[in-house]
This record gives structure tokens, C-alpha cells and sequence, in this order.
């Protein structure tokens, strides 16, 4: 075989291995998470309630709900709603700002005589992970809901960091880090680490997000040999073929 065929041959296997490698450290993460609330306080029915939604029973909170003649929907005039939704994740490391939860917040001018100026709701927030390994954990949050009688937007508090930092997910390979609150780029709103405000007439969304990273390989000890994968050892195999084949050619 000639010298230029024999660099080919070397170059590709070189490749070749390389890919094994790269492939034994690339990572995926698949998951979904939903939402539920419960418990009103000191907000009467029918003027606040829980009700179903696209995405499952108990998944809107609305209050200064009015509802029409004789209790019924006809002619009834719907309230600000808080809905918790669904998401799903599939994703490769490393990735930032993952989207693991989603509340969206219609905000609607309420009468007073229907809806008090403060009262509180619980959410439960449910998250899982199918990949890289199952894994799960549940959250309860207390909010509590200050309905201004002005546009200047009502506010909402228990977006609090201490719950977020309870959650906790062993994700083989994976580090999870900086799970925070995020208000969607752009939208009404604002959140200031304690109260999101939302201005009446307008629809914002909060989102809580986190990164991830595949785990850091730590620095080998060098009394001990690493042992090879299986795939890396296959691909090691079909390289010393190809060399002896070339030694038994020259």
C-alpha cells in the first residue's frame, strides 16, 4: 500500500475513534413538570374558585369572578386567572434557561365587592425527569394576591427562591444549577425577586428555568489504569486490525 493510502487509512481511524469518544460524553435531558392550586383563603366562593383547563384539573385560579342570573355562565363576567402550565423538555447538554415550569397570569379589572384586597391560594408544582435517569421531586408554594383597586396592576408574592432551592434532582452525569424565576422576555409585567406585578388588561407569563451541564471528568489517579468503554474498546479493535493489515501489505 502506498504511503499516501497508509495516511488516509491513519487519518480516518483517528476519526473514528475521536467520535467514539465524543459520543460517550454527550448528555440528554428529557422531562416534564405540572401544576395544580388549592386551598383559598379568605376569598368566597363563587368570587374566586379552581377550575380545569387545557391542561388538567385545578390548573386555573380566578377570582373576581361574577357569575350570571341564577348562578348560571350566561352572561357572567370571567376574572383574572393564574394558570399553571404544562411543559415538556428534551434537550443536550450543556444548555442554559431551560424552561421547566410556566404560570401564566391574565390580569382583569375586578369589582371590589366580589374580590377582597388580599387573599391566598397553595400551587403545587410536580417535576420529572425520564433522562438521563428518572427522577422526580414536588413543591408547594404560598401565594398571596394583593388586588389593587386601581390599573396599576395587581401583585402577586410567593415566587420565593427557598422553595425552588428545596428542589432536588440526582441526574446521572448531569449538574443542575441556577434554577431561578424568569419573566418572559418582553411581556407586561415585572418581577422584582418578591411581588410580580401584572398591569390590568394585560397577560404576562413567569417562567422558573435552570442549566445544565454535563459533569466535570475528574482528573485520573495515575496508580490507577482507566478501564475503556465497550464501544471505545470495539473501535480500538477494528483500528489494530486495520494496522496489522497495512504492516502485512508493506
Amino acid at each position: 500500500m502506498s504511503v499516501f493510502n497508509n495516511k488516509i487509512f491513519s487519518s480516518a481511524l483517528a476519526l473514528t475513534l475521536l467520535a467514539g469518544a465524543g459520543s460517550a460524553s454527550a448528555g440528554v435531558i428529557t422531562g416534564n413538570s405540572d401544576g395544580s392550586f388549592s386551598n383559598i383563603s379568605n376569598c368566597a366562593s363563587p368570587y374566586c374558585r379552581i377550575k380545569g383547563g387545557t391542561d388538567g384539573g385545578n390548573t386555573v385560579l380566578e377570582w373576581g369572578y361574577t357569575p350570571g342570573w341564577f348562578g348560571t355562565e350566561w352572561f357572567s363576567k370571567p376574572g383574572s386567572t393564574l394558570t399553571a402550565r404544562d411543559r415538556n423538555w428534551n434537550v443536550s447538554t450543556d444548555a442554559d434557561d431551560v424552561i421547566l415550569a410556566e404560570l401564566v397570569w391574565t390580569n382583569r379589572a375586578t369589582s371590589s365587592s366580589v374580590t377582597p384586597s388580599s387573599f391566598g391560594a397553595s400551587y403545587t408544582l410536580n417535576i420529572n425527569f425520564s433522562k438521563p435517569n428518572t427522577a422526580a421531586d414536588t413543591e408547594p408554594f404560598s401565594f398571596t394576591i394583593l388586588n389593587t383597586q386601581n390599573n396599576a396592576g395587581d401583585k402577586l408574592m410567593g415566587l420565593s427562591l427557598n422553595d425552588l432551592g428545596n428542589l432536588s434532582f440526582a441526574l446521572n452525569g448531569i449538574v443542575m444549577s441556577d434554577i431561578k424565576y424568569q419573566l418572559e422576555a418582553g411581556a407586561y409585567g415585572s418581577f422584582d425577586g418578591k411581588y410580580w406585578t401584572t398591569p390590568e388588561g394585560k397577560t404576562s407569563r413567569m417562567y422558573i428555568t435552570a442549566d445544565f451541564k454535563r459533569e466535570e471528568l475528574k482528573q485520573p489517579d495515575p496508580e490507577i489504569r482507566p478501564v475503556p468503554e465497550p464501544a471505545s474498546l470495539a473501535l480500538l479493535a477494528i483500528g489494530l486490525s486495520g494496522l496489522g493489515f497495512l504492516r502485512r501489505r508493506t
